[in-house]
């Protein structure tokens, strides 16, 4: 028989369904019951949610309390908003300050010469190209690093010429010499002329006049000519600087050698020095501390003072450590390490480390002793809180200085060798003052090439060695900075120009490439030397007018060869191209690629051409130079080696795999330095190479037009735009425009064009802002140069915003901004009430509708409100001692609510900042400190009171939950028993009526069969 699936009985009729439905319902009570609950615990746990948001987000105010600066906050007001704008953030210094607007930053733009069409008209087939001007021969040289590094003060200087006519040049915002010269050759109010030779500024008379004194004074408060040594008179019309070029101890390494600085090895020493009586030792010039490194040298020659400290470990223990004796660093470890009081010395990098093992939970303290400074100068003056304490940097090489003090200050140098700077300034001399069989020799050590930086590996004269120049003449390159740091090697040269007239030009002792330049055009041939258009290279032109050949040729050295100036033509002019100055070497700093745009932290993968790669990450914050950058690529161990490029002006990177693929640079995780490093991209074919140059070189065709040139120039990755614009102009209207893409000196360009003819000429230069500050009658202002017209933090907080240049003073006054610290306080006490706010509405009672809060009754909730209250009553101590409530401050409590009275609050903060700030922000104690410490104890991820009783709600929740999925599967198998039951019912029902149905069948027939025979007996 089948089965029966209809909801109502087909036999008894009865509603099955509905029964069993009926039946179930009656049993589901406790999953109702259970339903209820879960719903009431839903609606607590929301409620706690809400509250609990409401405290974490007091945490915030925590972390703003908690920074003193916070309670520096500080406001900004400019007399003339037209020409500077001010803001300063907390922790600006309240002051007026005097500032004026001498220059605004401008970026460097060039246009080309005019052409009929921009798409028809053809270009010179060759090549243009676009880099920085750091590449240029004559990059101007920064009034900050003439005089040896002392600079140039600023002012007036009066310029009065042979006919006694005067002129005051105002010198005061001059930051270069290119500036002096400008601001020399611009004025119109005297006949002279200013330009360079050498190592100084010449000044000549230009009246004609062969009588009278040129006459050069600084005016009022200035000591620019002073400075200069310009200041003077001269009967012969001719004034020349003092020699403006030369060496000293405070100049930085990294101006040496055209900015190309010194090589430093970091795996040990840098080079040794031996002696004639065969003794010999190593220097070291990373800034690492060594045990043998004397006192004297730290601090950049400050040393250390002779005096005692006292050490007190976390234990409490303290003990007197006298170094007054101390000669080395290790007399100072050895000092330290048997005090007694468990605190040990070591040297990590520039500095010390103080590890203590008392097991003390105290702090552990270095002090002086006797107001001495002991302790300060040896960096580890202080407390710590754990058992480490780390001194500061107390050794660095950073300047000339420092180099000839590790020399001189080396333990095994007991005046055996002198180290000093030159008479003239401009070399560094090692003298031996030994005797012995032995020669005085300087060997390189670990790969380091800064003796070869510092001129230390010349050859030995009179028991001295002297360094080859250190430093180019003014505005100039020195020649060992040209093909790409190679250098040329100098002789004598012969000239012959095209009219027979022949000279020899001895530049053997020339260092600097104008002394050659000068050389060539005193020789007295028809031959003129000059820089290219560009900059970038030399032009030789002969002016003689004679119809033979140019000569240039090498008689000794090759110096023609090396200059690319050789030729033998009937030629009146020859170019050298490019001559590569190298700008770029391992010791440049990464935030001053590109123009001062630097390298983004990031990471990028090299893959060689057999398939292997790795990823070089830069993000570790120690890759400051270019040499970090180039010893994360060659650890990788994919056999690609990076090192700077034959133009000195990149990295490049060299597969060595032997893979039959190509080489390929790609950014990781969407970052871009291997973009900024200019090594993004593939290999050319053929090539094992990646060149990082940041020459940009475009290669013309013959069916280039300015607008196919245009879509070059935009697709090569130059640091330009470019525009095609119409000046209209009749016949030739049609200009290329390149501007820079950054602003200022650093983002000049140096552009040759010279092959295809396109004839730039400069729109604007390329300057940097000028500001000075401070400065008057009686006083020479300070100066500052920025390559954007944003100075920040040219005084501690304050941001300046150059608008506008002119001659007015502008005021800025900087005040307390009390109003920003009330605003954040005022907010504080707005959201503290808005928890407390909200714990009542979620408690409340309804007298009239007997409606319950959720959390009526609620303990953690009650714990929330008992906490915060006590918080702000609680008296906080201070680091001077007493304590202080928070009603002192303009706060009361009343009504279950925290009230803030600003007028008191202002008037408590001006008549002491320090203690308002020290109620607040006071470690440990202070009142940000116990706010951080309840709001954690509320709603902290382990143990906070609120979390732990959401955990537990939670619990209960999924407890209750699993009990009403059980009942759940209990109901429905009892929904298919009763169904089963009711459905067996219908079956018996169905046999019973089918029985019924065969014997009423059976009762018929015996009726109609006894029917039957009745009427046959009839």
């Amino acid at each position: 028989m089948s089965t029966i699936s209809s909801s109502v009985g087909l036999i008894s009729g009865l509603p099955i369904a509905d029964l069993v439905d009926g039946l179930i319902a009656a049993q589901r009570r406790p999953i109702t019951l259970i339903d209820t609950r879960l719903g009431e615990l839903t609606a607590l746990r929301t409620a706690l949610v809400d509250i609990s948001a409401r405290v974490a987000a007091l945490k915030g105010f925590s972390a703003i309390f908690k920074r003193s600066d916070f309670f520096q906050s500080a406001a900004a007001t400019s007399s003339h908003e037209n020409l500077i704008r001010a803001v300063a953030s907390a922790g600006a210094s309240p002051g007026t300050y005097s500032f004026r607007v001498r220059q605004l930053a401008s970026t460097h733009q060039v246009v080309s010469t005019g052409f009929a069409t921009r798409d028809s008209t053809y270009l010179n087939p060759g090549t243009l190209t676009i880099e920085s001007a750091l590449g240029r021969l004559d990059r101007s040289t920064p009034l900050s690093l003439v005089r040896g590094g002392q600079g140039v003060r600023g002012g007036v200087i009066r310029v009065t010429d042979r006919s006694g006519a005067s002129a005051d040049v105002d010198l005061t915002a001059a930051r270069s010499v290119e500036d002096v010269l400008l601001a020399i050759n611009n004025q119109s109010s005297v006949e002279v002329t200013a330009r360079v030779s050498g190592d100084r500024i010449v000044l000549e008379d230009a009246t004609g006049l062969a009588s009278g004194n040129l006459i050069v004074a600084d005016v009022g408060a200035g000591r620019a000519a002073s400075d200069l040594g310009l200041a003077g008179s001269d009967a012969t019309g001719r004034i020349d600087s003092a020699d403006l070029v030369s060496l000293s101890g405070s100049l930085r390494l990294e101006s040496l050698n055209d900015g190309n600085g010194v090589r430093r090895t970091s795996a040990g020493a840098d080079f040794r020095i031996g002696l004639a009586n065969g003794l010999s030792f190593d220097v070291d010039l990373s800034g690492r501390l060594s045990p043998q490194t004397t006192l004297g040298v730290l601090n950049n020659g400050a040393g250390v003072a002779a005096g005692s400290i006292e050490i007190t470990n976390r234990a409490g223990a303290s003990a007197t450590v006298d170094l007054s004796g101390a000669h080395t660093i290790d007399d100072v470890l050895t000092a330290i390490n048997t005090a007694g009081v468990g605190v040990t010395a070591a040297l990590v990098g520039g500095g010390i480390l103080l590890t203590d093992s008392s097991g003390g939970s105290g702090s552990l303290t270095v002090a002086e002793v006797g107001g001495g400074t002991t302790a300060r100068d040896l960096g580890i003056a202080g407390s710590s809180t754990t058992a480490a304490l780390t001194g500061s940097t107390i050794h660095r090489i950073e300047t000339l200085g420092d180099v000839l003090r590790a020399i001189n200050g080396h333990v095994a140098n007991t005046g055996l060798l002198t180290a000093s700077i030159s008479a003239d300034g401009d070399h560094v001399v090692l003298t031996d003052q030994t005797s012995g069989g032995g020669a005085l020799q300087v060997t390189a050590l670990n790969g380091s090439r800064a003796a070869d930086d510092l001129g230390l590996t010349s050859s030995v004269a009179g028991g001295a060695i002297t360094s080859r120049r250190l430093l180019a003449g003014l505005d100039s390159v020195l020649l060992g900075s040209l093909n790409g740091g190679k250098g040329i090697t100098t002789g004598v040269i012969r000239v012959t120009d095209r009219a027979g007239a022949t000279a020899d030009v001895d530049v053997s002792g020339a260092a600097s490439l104008s002394e050659i330049i000068e050389a060539i055009n005193a020789a007295g041939t028809g031959v003129r030397v000059s820089l290219s258009d560009s900059g970038l290279g030399l032009a030789a032109t002969d002016t003689s007018g004679g119809g033979g050949a140019l000569v240039i040729e090498d008689v000794s050295g090759a110096t023609a060869e090396g200059l690319r100036i050789a030729v033998n033509a009937a030629t009146s002019l020859v170019r050298s191209g490019n001559l590569q100055r190298q700008y770029i070497s391992e010791t440049t700093r990464l935030d001053r690629l590109g123009g001062g745009a630097g390298v983004p932290r990031g990471k990028f993968r090299i893959t060689n051409a057999a398939g292997q790669s790795a990823v070089v990450d830069l993000t570790q914050g120690n890759e400051v130079t270019v040499a970090d950058v180039i010893a994360e690529i060659n650890s990788r161990g994919i056999q690609v080696t990076a090192r700077i490029n034959d133009g000195g002006d990149g990295i490049l990177l060299e597969d060595e795999s032997g893979g039959a693929g190509s080489l390929r640079v790609a950014e990781e995780e969407g970052g871009a330095t291997a973009s900024a490093l200019r090594i993004r991209g593939t290999a050319a074919p053929g090539s094992n190479t990646i060149d990082g140059s940041f020459e940009t070189r475009v290669t013309v065709g013959a069916n280039d037009t300015l607008d196919t040139l245009l879509q070059k120039i935009q697709a090569s990755g130059a640091a330009v735009n470019a525009a095609v614009f119409n000046d209209g102009s009749a016949g030739q209207p049609f200009r290329l425009s390149l501007t820079s893409t950054r602003s200022g000196v650093a983002g000049r360009l140096a552009i040759d064009a010279e092959a295809i003819g396109l004839g730039f000429s400069a729109l604007s230069r390329g300057r940097d802002a000028v500001l000075e500050i401070g400065g008057g009658a009686d006083a020479t202002p300070l100066v500052l140069g920025s390559s954007t017209n944003t100075f920040d933090n040219t005084i501690a907080g304050l941001r300046l915003d150059l608008l506008g240049a002119g001659p007015d003073a502008v005021t800025i006054s900087v005040s307390r901004d009390i109003d920003a610290i009330v605003r954040k306080l005022d907010e504080f006490t707005q959201g503290l009430n808005a928890v407390l706010g909200r714990i009542d509405d979620l408690s409340k009672f309804n007298t009239q509708t007997n409606a319950r809060g959720v959390l009526l009754g609620d303990r953690s909730a009650e714990q929330v409100r008992s906490r915060l209250t006590r918080l702000l009553t609680r008296e906080i101590a201070l680091p001077n001692g007493g304590s202080v409530r928070l009603s002192s401050y303009g706060f009361s409590f009343a009504n279950g609510r925290l009230a803030f009275d600003a007028e008191r609050f202002r008037r408590a903060y001006e008549a002491d900042p320090q203690a308002v700030s020290d109620f607040f922000t006071t470690a440990e104690t202070g009142f940000a400190a116990a706010l951080e410490r309840e709001v954690d104890g509320l709603t902290g991820a382990d143990g906070g009171a609120l979390t732990r009783r959401q955990e537990a709600l939670s619990q209960t929740e999924e407890s209750l939950n699993q009990r009403r999925g059980q009942l759940e599967v209990l109901l429905e198998k009892r929904r298919d028993r009763l169904t089963a039951q009711f459905f067996a019912l219908e079956r018996a029902l169905a046999q019973l009526q089918s029985q019924r149905n065969a014997l009423s069948s059976l009762s018929s027939g015996i009726a109609s069969l006894g029917a039957a025979s009745s009427a046959g007996r009839a």
